[in-house]
């Protein structure tokens, strides 16, 4: 017994200890990029701001392309970060970053540092600050080209890269000049992309004063019949704009404060396309809070504008969020009642997406019920997904309302929706988006 206690003990410490290491070691080294994080690289920023009495950092953002988690999930994004390092790793040692030094502010962050000595600029003699803003700029070029092999759409009015040149001063610790710098070169990104956003903001008002928005529609198809029942109307910039991405188009308008013009417009040239093309079946328009303020909702435009284009109101089934609703029910109470009392239908769209407000949906009562796409995907191998689906056909029976699986890009998907007594559906694998003439043929 008396030779038991202390080695159990000792046997304690140093599973205490290595639990110990594990946790700092997971704090100073990311696994998902294979990069140190900065705290773990300091000592080696000080060695050569003494060495050198400067240092350039460059901090690459790719925040930017959040979407990309949004849209594909984490895995997808961390494997995007991932080959950009690589990649990142690849240009140094072919040009200026050969003796970099990367890191990562923190585990888990989308943003890469390097810390390049400024002493061997390749015999350049021009100074610091002015050959630090030539390689920033070279960098911005390699992320731009990096993004758009990898991605279908990339923000055109954003930067990716920001500088900060520190210098050594022995009154100063380094860490404090380190995260200075580190500010600095953040508050680069932010400036280079409010200057990007100035002037795609310009061309944003010269679409919208061209009417130079390119209408798209989705066909809805009846899983029973096999036939297209409606189309739900898509809007994307003009060509080389780099708003061709509708997420991209929205976003830049939110932040310009032209949200409820380029909606009008949206609206307005969707609408004309399925006149023009004689379209007598349902189209899906899309409602925002902000759209659901502006006046064609208000003061009866809307209908007129649609029976000017000998469209029937009934045709018409306007699309929101729950979540939107619920964040502005009284609001949106009073809009889609007025819009019931005109003709007009409503939809309930994005239904499985990580919000769900089942009161809300008993206070709209839709016509029609659509649910996400992350719901639909690979629905024909969960079972929980198919339980939850028989349950939500229930609620919409009762209701007396349609629902429409979104997302479907396979056919066993689509066999398990069919069987499961789906009666609506859209999706890749039904259709792409496209102009109104190949549906209306």
């Amino acid at each position: 017994m008396t030779v038991r206690g202390p080695v159990s003990g000792e046997w304690f410490d140093a599973a205490s200890m290595r639990a110990e290491w594990l946790q700092n070691r997971a704090r100073l080294h990311d696994l998902a990029t294979g990069l140190p994080t900065l705290p773990a690289v300091v000592d080696d920023v000080r060695r050569q701001l003494e060495d050198h009495g400067s240092i350039a950092l460059l901090a690459f953002a790719l925040a930017t392309e959040r979407q990309v988690e949004e849209t594909w999930g984490w895995q997808f994004y961390d494997e995007l970060i991932r080959d950009f390092v690589a990649g990142l790793k690849v240009q140094a040692e072919r040009g200026d970053l050969q003796t970099a030094l990367f890191c990562v502010p923190a585990v888990r962050s989308d943003e890469v540092l390097c810390f390049v000595p400024t002493q061997p600029r390749n015999g350049s003699d021009i100074p610091p600050n002015e050959w630090l803003a030539s390689l920033a700029a070279r960098m911005d070029s390699f992320v731009a080209s990096f993004l758009t092999e990898r991605l279908t759409s990339v923000d055109k009015y954003s930067s990716h890269v920001g500088q900060a040149l520190i210098l050594f001063d022995p009154k100063v610790r380094v860490e404090r000049a380190v995260y200075r710098g580190l500010t600095e070169a953040r508050g680069e990104v932010y400036r280079r992309t409010a200057n990007a956003e100035e002037r795609g903001t310009e061309i944003l008002r010269g679409i919208l004063a061209d009417r130079r928005i390119v209408s798209l529609f989705q066909p809805i198809h009846d899983l029973v019949e096999e036939t297209v029942t409606g189309i739900e109307a898509l809007s994307r910039g003009p060509s080389g704009s780099g708003l061709e991405d509708a997420e991209r188009l929205f976003s830049l308008a939110e932040k310009a404060g032209l949200v409820i013009p380029l909606e009008r417009l949206c609206r307005r040239r969707s609408l004309e396309e399925a006149a023009r093309a004689n379209w007598g079946r349902l189209i899906f328009v899309n409602m925002s809070p902000a759209a659901a303020q502006d006046a064609d909702f208000l003061d009866g435009r809307l209908v007129r504008e649609v029976l000017d284009l000998y469209l029937d109101p009934r045709q018409i089934v306007i699309e929101v969020t729950e979540r939107t609703y619920a964040e502005n029910q009284v609001l949106f109470s009073s809009v889609l009642g007025e819009l019931r009392k005109e003709g007009f239908r409503v939809a309930v769209d994005d239904l499985g997406s990580g919000y769900s407000n089942l009161s809300a949906l008993a206070d709209i009562r839709p016509e029609f019920l659509k649910f996400d796409h992350l719901f639909t995907k690979d629905i024909h191998r969960n079972r929980i997904k198919q339980d939850l689906l028989g349950a939500i056909l229930s609620f919409a029976m009762k209701m007396d309302t349609q629902v429409i699986a979104e997302g479907i890009e396979s056919l066993d998907e689509l066999e398990a929706l069919r069987r499961l007594g789906v009666p609506l559906g859209q999706g890749f694998y039904l259709g792409r988006p496209g102009p109104i003439e190949s549906l209306a043929a």
